[in-house]
């Protein structure tokens, strides 16, 4: 099969999205079909994959073109054009939108891929669950398994270490989260920040309790998951939330906000509606039992591996997938 990702910024620029769409291609890739993928910004071809920001690779014949998410300037391009498009189209919902351009293009694509309850809660608004199919996020393992080693290299002394992770954008909350553990104070812990960006220029800064870095090197991100106690997203938006899926393949316990993909997976770790919630949750954490880790590491390997994602993808164009 001939398989076209549209993303607005590729690998290996850092990013969420940017190491799915990765991970999706090369997985595709793998197992003998072709693949591009169409990016407003990239670094040219990687590992096999042609990457184009030319728009006239839309226009050869795909057997499908996968769009992830919208509400950014490539992604809304393709979505806009759906109908003058030759191909088959999937739009990945990866966050919701109500705007105009992702809402008319549920309606003119052929296909829509669903992942968290909120997902099939947007198809069923507007009429077009008959469109959505079930595309479970997923991580690859190789990848997203980390070792030992953050800790001293980083020169984390408290014994209880929490972190949250991904650039230091609005939606992720982090400069709360930080005050937050200023004002408690836990004894012997400390809050470790990490981010791959900081142009908006709100890393939080240093403190007694609060650690924040600039880290774009995925391992050592992985690294920092498995040596936590407790990974927190505190994110007010999330396309999904990969990192939880990571925390648990590494068999890190996790806590979120009730959102996207922790709401899907309330059953697998915290989650909470307040701050009030989570500073309760905090302050008396004595970690996860291991039967419950182990138990969400088999979750993550039965249902959430980048394997999983590309048979949901494949599947529209062969149902025997």
């Amino acid at each position: 099969m001939k398989i076209c990702y549209v993303v607005h910024r590729y690998a290996p620029f850092p990013g969420g999205s940017e190491n799915y769409v990765r991970d999706m291609a090369e997985e595709t890739l793998k197992r003998g079909h072709e693949v591009a993928v169409f990016a407003g910004e990239h670094k040219g071809d990687l590992n096999g994959i042609h990457v184009s920001s030319d728009a006239q690779i839309l226009l050869q014949k795909w057997d499908l073109i996968v769009v992830h998410g919208a509400d950014v300037g490539v992604q809304n391009f393709v979505l806009q054009n759906a109908k003058n498009i030759p191909s088959p189209i999937m739009y990945m919902l990866i966050l919701p939108s109500n705007n105009p351009i992702p809402v008319q293009a549920l309606k003119d694509v052929k296909y829509i891929a669903c992942s968290t309850n909120a997902d099939w809660d947007h198809v069923e608004k507007y009429g077009v669950k008959d469109k959505a199919v079930q595309v479970n996020h997923g991580i690859d393992f190789r990848s997203s398994l980390g070792t030992f080693g953050f800790r001293e290299k980083y020169g984390i002394k408290q014994t209880k270490m929490f972190l949250s992770c991904g650039g230091y954008w609005p939606n992720k909350a982090m400069g709360e989260l930080s005050d937050m553990f200023n004002d408690m104070k836990l004894e012997d812990s400390v809050l470790v920040l990490t981010g791959y960006d900081n142009r908006n220029n709100l890393m939080p800064k240093e403190t007694e309790y609060v650690k924040p870095f600039l880290i774009d090197d995925r391992a050592d991100v992985m690294s920092a998951i498995k040596e936590s106690d407790l990974y927190i997203l505190h994110s007010y938006s999330e396309g999904f939330g990969l990192v939880l899926l990571e925390s648990m393949l590494n068999n890190t316990p996790w806590a979120a906000r009730h959102i996207a993909g922790a709401a899907s997976m309330h059953n697998n770790g915290f989650t909470y509606t307040t701050n009030e919630e989570l500073k309760n949750y905090l302050q008396n954490y004595q970690g996860v039992d291991f039967d419950k880790r182990v138990h969400n590491m088999g979750f993550v390997m039965d249902n959430h591996l980048i394997s999983n994602t590309v048979d949901g993808i494949l599947s529209v164009v062969n149902p025997t997938i």
